[in-house]
């Protein structure tokens, strides 16, 4: 059977993956007994004779209560199956994305299935499908894609309920990551990344206080300036597409530049009482082909730890499990290591705090091995299978025997007869007497959907059953807790909440003051207010403000700009607040910082990419002899401080107080009103420009990263 499998597998592989002609038995599994778990096969359907499963995880609809499964083929074909008796769902037999590959992981938002599928250029908003419970297509985000382009999409749609309504986040390899509004396919915001986005991303609210973020990493390929070169890049942005902020790992050479560097879709987790964003990487920093790690980040993307060297490149999604019933997760990954024809999965555990190596397979999975690509749209999924109270491992191996790793051991403790070769995640769910695993992938028939139970086991506690771990806002273990050490711009701090980092804190007492202080409990800094009940808000623009539950505002820093403004609490007990931009050349976060608890105001005599001047607020020069105000008027207005003469003027009004000074991606430079006419445009875009300055000499210049000037403003100083 195994050799007419091999044979017949080779004509419908996709990425020209064969399965192993004259592969052996399976081994047996360590330590079988009467009390080993087993899975016994509950149902098999054919998805569509003569083609395949490939990357394209299927997903579990809730359905209210009343589960089924949905399954892709890649020739864009989706069926859907009852979960418990694997009855084909009514209205579903004809459902089809229209589109000749569909290879991204499905998701859903319970009741209905998202689909991504394609895109016909680097530009274009792609094709993204929305199907309801009974297969109608609901909507298609571009009916203009392209057919005759394949493309290739393989990042699947987180989705997540924000202000009441339904949000779906996704990549392309259109270099942008897109926000669907989930009712209706129309795009929300694009945000134009530096390369392909294979890995899906993720939505969790790292900091705690309510409001979500997106996570996702990408391939970065060299712009050609100096200094750039290849690499990935991690984002964290704002659910409304502001870059929070930004890590690169960078590598010489041309190894990963078309075949991937940051593929491996992000995983989110509590550890220690923080949240820790893990992903696959080639990366940190390293020179020649990379050293296939994982890394682990925290919300403001510092890098916290990066794994030592695995045996082969980390394209698979990262997942969480709690491995011992302790309570503490471990970072799962499997990379495939190729042995001439074959390919065997490698399994390892990490720590979560420091990247350690907990557990390595090592070749003890060899006898597992076929051709069978590990890529981005599959993880460890796992549950208690043995009931010892730890995770154990679903691992995708070879056509005709998954293998369920003892989380503990790493030692196999059964297999599981699919008769399918299997390159997603599986959907792992609960039966009243053991474990369920509904597996989709491909044998000599085509593409097949197959669900096994066990007769031992429970999901158990602390695991990751599904691809990305939530089948809604994906990559999430369990719940974040919060506040943490930072605030976002737009979000706030109630009576008695804190911030805490290292021994150090920020408290919004329940007597109204706003206290900060050192590890120790020594005050550094007070606002001085006294109205019990008062929260602390980060506005917009960055400026710090104390409330009282009346809407009075008691105390204010007084200082803002417009970029993406974050607080944070240091080590020593004092905060800062800072203004991220894009960095020259590239969307790297910088930071401006715009205030500090302890200490002078630091100057901010410029804008950098994504940067703004809101109405009310001044920029000044270095040595503080001119100041450049946004006036409400609408005019914006360079003043010698000593004597107050004005300087130079954009000779702009608007009456409705609220124009801006815009500094944009492009290098464009603008005084406009938001959602209203542009006031003035200073004719800068798309012309290299990355700093707007306030110069000590009276003058105004738009720079490149390279020091020449492309625009200046016009008079000469005054004297």
């Amino acid at each position: 059977m195994v050799a007419l499998l091999a044979a017949a597998v080779a004509s419908v592989a996709p990425h020209g993956w064969v399965a192993a002609a004259g592969a052996a038995e399976d081994p047996p599994p360590v330590g079988v007994s009467a009390t080993t778990p087993r899975f016994t096969l509950s149902w098999t359907r054919q998805i569509n004779r003569g083609h395949s499963v490939s990357i394209s995880s299927p997903v579990l609809v809730d359905n209210g209560g009343n589960p089924f499964v949905v399954a892709a083929e890649t020739e864009g074909n989706l069926r859907a199956f009852d979960l418990d008796d694997g009855a084909p769902k009514s209205g579903w037999s004809g459902s089809t994305t229209g589109f000749p590959i569909t290879r991204a992981p499905l998701s859903s938002d319970g009741t209905n299935v998202y689909v991504p599928v394609a895109q016909d250029g680097h530009t274009n908003y792609p094709r993204y499908l929305k199907f309801g419970p009974t297969g109608q297509l609901l909507w298609n985000s571009n009916p203009g894609t392209n057919t005759a382009v394949a493309g290739f999409m393989h990042s699947g749609m987180a989705l997540a309920r924000i202000g009441g309504a339904w949000q779906g986040f996704a990549g392309s390899s259109s270099m942008q990551v897109h926000s669907v509004n989930a009712a209706t396919g129309a795009q929300n915001w694009g945000f134009f990344n530096a390369d392909s986005t294979m890995a899906t991303p993720v939505v969790a609210d790292l900091y705690g206080v309510g409001t979500p973020q997106v996570i996702f990493s990408s391939d970065t390929t060299s712009s050609g300036l100096p200094g750039d070169r290849n690499g990935g890049i991690l984002r964290v942005l704002t659910a409304d597409g502001k870059q929070v902020c930004s890590a690169a790992q960078f590598a010489n050479g041309d190894t990963y530049k078309y075949s991937g560097y940051n593929n491996s879709t992000p995983a989110v987790a509590q550890v220690d009482g923080r949240p820790v964003i893990a992903f696959g990487s080639t990366g940190p920093v390293q020179t020649g082909p990379g050293a296939n790690q994982v890394l682990g980040f925290d919300p403001a993307c510092r890098m916290l730890w990066a794994s030592p060297a695995l045996a082969g490149r980390v394209d698979t999604a990262v997942s969480f499990a709690d491995l011992t019933g302790a309570g503490r997760p471990s970072v799962l990954v499997v990379v495939g290591i190729l042995e001439g024809d074959t390919s065997y999965p490698r399994v390892y555990a990490l720590d979560p705090a420091t990247g350690a190596i907990q557990r390595d397979s090592g070749t003890s999975l060899r006898p597992y091995g076929a051709m069978i690509a590990y890529t981005n749209g599959s993880s460890i999924t796992t549950a208690d299978v043995d009931g010892d109270g730890g995770q154990d491992l679903f691992v995708p191996s070879r056509e005709g025997a998954s293998v369920v790793l003892d989380g503990s051991t790493f030692g196999v403790l059964t297999t599981i007869p699919t008769n399918m070769a299997v390159q997603n995640s599986p959907i792992v769910t609960a039966t009243p007497t053991g474990v369920r695993i509904t597996i989709a992938g491909y044998n000599g028939s085509g593409s097949q959907i197959s669900s096994y139970v066990s007769n031992t086991g429970s999901l158990g506690q602390r695991g990751w059953h599904h691809f990305g771990a939530n089948p809604q806002l994906t990559g999430v273990l369990g719940t974040l807790s919060g506040p943490q050490r930072d605030l976002l711009e737009g979000q706030s701090l109630g009576s008695g909440a804190s911030l805490s980092h290292a021994g150090a804190s920020l408290t919004m007492q329940p007597d109204g003051n706003l206290v900060a202080r050192a590890p120790g409990g020594t005050v550094r800094w007070a606002s001085g207010t006294g109205v019990p009940g008062s929260r602390l808000v980060l506005g917009v623009d960055g400026n710090v403000e104390v409330w009282s539950p009346g809407n009075t505002r008691l105390w204010q820093s007084g200082v803002g700009l417009g970029g993406v403004e974050r607080l944070v609490l240091d080590a020593d007990g004092s905060f800062r607040v800072v203004s991220g931009y894009w960095g020259p050349g590239r969307q790297l976060s910088q930071y401006t910082t715009l205030w500090v608890s302890n200490g002078p105001t630091p100057v901010v005599d410029g804008l950098w990419f994504g940067q703004v001047l809101p109405p009310g607020r001044s920029l000044f020069s270095a040595d503080r002899s001119h100041e450049l105000l946004m006036q409400t008027d609408g005019n914006l207005v360079l003043y010698r401080r000593r004597d107050s003469r004005v300087v130079w003027t954009s000779g702009t009004s608007h009456s409705s107080g609220r124009a801006e000074v815009v500094f944009g991606q492009y290098g464009e430079l603008l005084v406009r009103v938001p959602g209203g006419p542009v006031l003035r445009d200073f004719g800068t875009g798309l012309k290299g420009a990355d700093r707007f300055t306030v110069r000590n000499d009276g003058r105004l210049t738009v720079t490149s990263p390279f020091g020449a000037t492309l625009w200046e403003s016009t008079g000469r100083p005054v004297k």
